[in-house]
């Protein structure tokens, strides 16, 4: 069963958090002498309420079937590594990158088959969402392996790769995540 009110909301939340992912990314790249501390908290938390969100979405039953496909397993990994950031935000910097990282690119693979499952299934837009999550694979990997020196740099590399997990996020929410009007949902039944 469909419930339009479920992939409106799962649609807004996805929307909602991509934009905070994406300001959290200016914020970090504007101001890179925010304590690990505070980045910890505030990336944890928006990823609990990603994996939230992502659950929600999962139940809806999107008509395409596209954004919300891997959902459940990516929304205990967002949830688990968010409460990992939350719970031990004084890690270190250089392990605060290499969970971002990982998660990033745990779900950025996603994204990509997403991506292009979308080309088979006949969006033009697949082509941006392919380029941004590969954008946002490379910034992962990036995290993971760390080849920055000094925190303010690690920072901003933190802040570029969070920005582009907000464009790859809001692309996807726009362009893959489809509200069924009131009359498609009843010809559907």
């Amino acid at each position: 069963m469909y419930s339009i009110k479920l992939i409106r909301a799962a649609k807004a939340g996805y929307l909602v958090l991509a934009a905070l992912f994406g300001i959290m990314g200016v914020a970090m790249l504007t101001w890179p002498d925010i304590t690990p501390d505070m980045i910890g908290w505030g990336v944890g938390a928006v990823f609990v309420a990603f994996g939230a969100v992502r659950i929600i979405g999962y139940c809806s039953r999107d008509p395409y079937g596209l954004a919300f496909e891997h959902d459940p397993v990516l929304a205990i990994l967002a949830i688990a590594l968010g409460m990992a950031l939350m719970l031990r935000h004084n890690l270190a910097a250089n392990v605060l990158g290499l969970v971002l990282g990982v998660g990033m690119v745990g779900d950025n693979l996603f994204k990509i088959q997403t991506a292009l499952e979308a080309r088979r299934f006949g969006l033009s837009t697949w082509w941006l969402m392919l380029a941004l999550a590969v954008i946002a694979v490379v910034a992962g990997v990036l995290l993971i392996f760390c080849p920055f020196q000094g925190t303010r740099v690690w920072i901003q590399a933190m802040g570029a790769s969070m920005l582009s997990q907000g464009a790859l996020s809001f692309c996807v929410a726009l362009c893959a995540i489809r509200v069924p009007s009131r009359q498609w949902l009843d010809a559907m039944l």
